[in-house]
């Protein structure tokens, strides 16, 4: 199996956890629509029934978010074009830029010691 080989199977498993992610946040959205609904006519009668709005209305629009960005995630991951793999096979091919050091049983000492 080669490196991009490898690299599509690991972007395509993580798209497919993303995916997942996504469907069971989806099966949270009428839950929370109707949490939200329930609170939303309350307008200031009673301060706990505004911020139990507020909660609703932002666990609501959190979820929302995450499901967006989860389905850009997985469009993305599935994809794994070449920028995908250029993005993880840029760090297996770069080498560090120190110096060598001479070996272990060498006479001379290494170039940073004084």
């Amino acid at each position: 199996m080669s490196t991009k080989q490898a690299i599509t199977i690991a972007s395509r498993a993580l798209a497919v956890y993303c995916l997942v992610w996504f469907l069971a946040d989806f099966t949270y959205v009428p839950s929370d629509l109707l949490s939200f609904w329930h609170y939303r006519d309350a307008y200031g009668a009673i301060t706990g029934t505004t911020y139990l709005r507020n909660y609703h209305l932002l666990t609501l629009a959190s979820r929302l978010l995450r499901m967006v960005l989860l389905f850009f995630a997985v469009q993305l991951l599935y994809r794994s074009g070449p920028a995908m793999q250029r993005y993880f096979l840029a760090s297996a091919e770069e080498e560090p830029d120190g110096e060598q050091l001479p070996p272990p049983n060498s006479d001379r000492p290494p170039d940073n010691v004084k």
